[in-house]
């Protein structure tokens, strides 16, 4: 997969997401949530939806930018549980 991230417009995003893949934290995992023509979510090492921490050991804030949209397929953002409780799970729009 080749993939195309923005760390002038989402720096701490970038930053968790390029640091887990660099140290294999998202190795092994499986996509726990798959929905056809939606998206496919993983990052949760406990494989349910529940787990995963960002790098800093905590959450951290939401990055939004008017030119990053969820318009098409093919689209990587982070999930999470509500505003500014970003950890290790991201998704990928299908």
């Amino acid at each position: 997969i080749t993939l195309t991230l923005y760390p002038d417009l989402c720096p701490k995003t970038c930053e968790n997401f390029l640091t887990h893949a660099e140290n294999g934290y998202y190795n092994g995992l499986t996509f726990h949530r798959v929905i056809k023509e939606f998206m496919i979510q993983t990052g949760d090492p406990l494989g349910d939806g529940t787990g995963g921490e960002s790098i800093w050991g905590r959450e951290f804030e939401d990055e939004f930018h008017p030119s990053l949209r969820h318009d098409r397929p093919g689209i990587l953002s982070m999930a999470n549980a509500g505003p500014n409780t970003n950890g290790s799970q991201f998704f990928i729009t299908t």
